[in-house]
This record gives C-alpha cells, structure tokens and sequence, in this order.
C-alpha cells in the first residue's frame, strides 16, 4: 500500500500523521518513501491505526507472504513473548539486519555520493498510443534525487499524463499481481492487448471493467471490457 496517498486519501498531513505516532515528519516522510527497516512495533501500529489500515499493508504491502510465512511469523511472535528480552532484542536485529537486505536487493538503487545515485531504468511506457515494455531498451542512468523504494523504473513516452508526468521522465513502479490489490484512482502501469500504458485507472461499481483516464484532457479515457486481454503490471510510486 502506498502510506503517502493513504495519508492524503485522510487529508491528514505529515504533522498530523507524526503527532500522533510520536515521530517528526521527517520520519513519516522516510516511511512513505518505504525505509522502514528499522521501524519499531509499537510505530508499525500506530502508524496502521491512524491510516485506518492492516499492520500487514505496511510491513508486507505487496502481500508476497504466502500463507506458510504468515504462519511462521506467527509462530516467531508468540516464541518471542518466552524469551529473555536479551534474546528478544538479538531476533529484532536479526530480523531488522534481514530486512535491509532484501530492500536494498529490492531496490538496485547505487549510492554514487551523497546526492547522487544511479538506477536501472527497465525500458519505456506510453502515456499516450501505447508501447511494450521491454528489456532490450535497458538503460542505467544517473539522477540527482535519492529514488523512493521500486521494484523497476520506467521511462515515460508522451505527454498523456502532464502534469503529473511529462515526456521522457523517470517513474518508479512496484510490481503487483493481483488487480484487487489495485485502488481505484491509483496511477498504474497497464497492458492492455498487448500494449503498455501509464494511466490512472477508474473502475465501475462493481470492478467489473475500468477505463484508464490520461491527466491531460486532450487524451480520451481508454474503456477495458471482458475480451480485452488486461492486466496490471504495476502501481507507481508517488
């Protein structure tokens, strides 16, 4: 789940989010970018409490546990309750130090200075007619902003979603496979009979088809229906 959005679904601002946690907004800015690595129990509740969201949606929000892990971070949990809190505190770092791992494998984001950083950009994506993806379009590229947490960055084609993205700009996107993870209104990378697009997705009452909306009011909304061949590769990270 994407905090920053939640947050701004609730109209609650940074401030807000981090009086209530007992965080500055600093932290609940690096939280929404995804480091949350060191993120401590009693946080991961009151954050979840506040945005009216399962504790899950931000330790796991691409829900890649299967049911085998849930049931082994269950049975962590309640051994952790009989252990000494020395030994507690050894699995919090372990688990902290397995964490930060995966996010930075997850990631493959390189640190070249301190404001500077280079990321792997998989290929592009149309804003407007539609484009495959594809990964003989691979490129590594330097950019002067730290990225936020993404599980591939994509370059945009068009000027479809101006303002929010214009020709030729970087994206960062995490993976999805399942489309009832997807809000209606979220930005998301969409194939759609074989073509690639970046559009904000709308779906009927009933999720039943959807259209995919450009920002720019030049563009009309591209219907979906049942014989379409659809899916939804990705979210974009805001």
């Amino acid at each position: 789940m994407d905090l920053k959005e939640r947050r701004k679904e609730l109209n609650l601002t940074l401030e807000d989010v981090g009086n209530f946690v007992g965080v500055g907004k600093s932290t609940v800015r690096k939280w929404e970018n995804g480091d949350i690595a060191n993120m401590k129990r009693d946080k991961i509740v009151s954050l979840a409490k506040i945005l009216k969201i399962d504790p899950l949606d931000i330790i796991d929000p691409a829900r890649e546990l299967t049911d085998d892990s849930n049931s082994y971070i269950k049975d962590v949990v309640s051994n952790m309750h009989k252990l000494s809190i020395n030994r507690q505190q050894k699995v919090k770092s372990y688990t902290d130090n397995q964490l930060k791992e995966q996010l930075s494998s997850k990631n493959k984001i390189h640190s070249i200075n301190e404001n500077t950083y280079t990321i792997n950009v998989l290929g592009a994506v149309s804003a407007g007619t539609g484009e495959w993806l594809t990964d003989e379009q691979h490129e590594e590229i330097t950019v002067n902003n730290e990225p936020p947490m993404h599980d591939f960055a994509l370059r945009v084609n068009g000027d479809s979603m101006i303002p929010l993205f214009s020709d030729g700009q970087i994206i960062y996107v995490n993976k999805i496979n399942d489309l009832d993870m997807v809000r209606n209104e979220q930005i998301v990378i969409a194939e759609l009979n074989g073509d690639a697009f970046v559009k904000k997705i709308v779906f009927d009452n009933n999720r039943k088809s959807c259209k995919l909306i450009s920002l720019n009011k030049e563009y009309k909304p591209i219907d979906v229906t049942s014989d379409d061949e659809f899916k939804i590769s990705g979210v974009v990270v805001i």
